[in-house]
């Protein structure tokens, strides 16, 4: 991606993040990235186009790679988890990127103008939490079948309790900001759902 697009995609960013996106105009961009709007449109054919960017570089930057996690212990899974949230979180803080997760309810009001808007991104966010749930199942159904956690309820509906404890706790931080706060909590209530599944 050339430096200008780059840039484009950051200020925008910023901008929906403040205002939300049917809050900002071309004109805004345009007059904040300094450039006119033939040469905007150079880069992206579309605000709908920028704003898909701008979503998939923010959400997209904070998305797990769920395969390369271990799935061989519970716990060993929820701590690689953890830490891979305060790396990307540490790493955005370190490139100066808007940090979506600081951004409070800015970001949540721009991932749903995002789904609003764009089915693909849409499609995107379903997928990844689709493969989110079924990561969690296989990590807990191992440790189920080691005898690490008991068993008695499903692997599926324990996952989506601890998927659930980390939207919540991001849903309800949201007007909180501080990503790196929001990690240690998350991990906080994990632990507990954790000592209490454990054999």
């Amino acid at each position: 991606m050339s430096d200008t697009r780059e840039h484009i995609i950051q200020v925008a960013g910023r901008l929906f993040l403040q205002k939300n996106y049917d809050g900002v105009s071309i004109q805004d961009i345009t007059q904040a990235v300094g450039m006119t709007k033939g040469a905007l449109y150079h880069h992206f054919a579309s605000k709908e186009q920028l704003l898909e960017e701008v979503a998939h570089n923010m959400v997209g930057s904070h998305m797990t790679d769920f395969s390369a996690l271990p799935t061989g212990s519970l716990h060993g899974f929820i701590t690689a988890l953890v830490k891979n949230f305060r790396d990307k979180a540490e790493k955005a803080q370190e490139a100066k990127m808007p940090n979506a997760l600081d951004s409070g309810i800015n970001f949540y009001n721009l991932v749903w103008d995002a789904v609003r808007i764009l089915p693909e991104f849409r499609a995107s966010i379903e997928k990844f939490n689709t493969l989110e749930h079924a990561s969690w199942t296989v990590a807990i159904q191992a440790a189920i079948d080691s005898g690490e956690i008991r068993g008695g309820v499903s692997a599926s509906k324990i996952a989506k309790i601890f998927t659930s404890v980390a939207d919540g706790v991001g849903t309800t931080s949201m007007f909180k900001g501080n990503a790196l706060a929001r990690y240690e909590e998350i991990l906080d209530l994990w632990e507990i759902l954790y000592q209490s599944l454990k054999a």
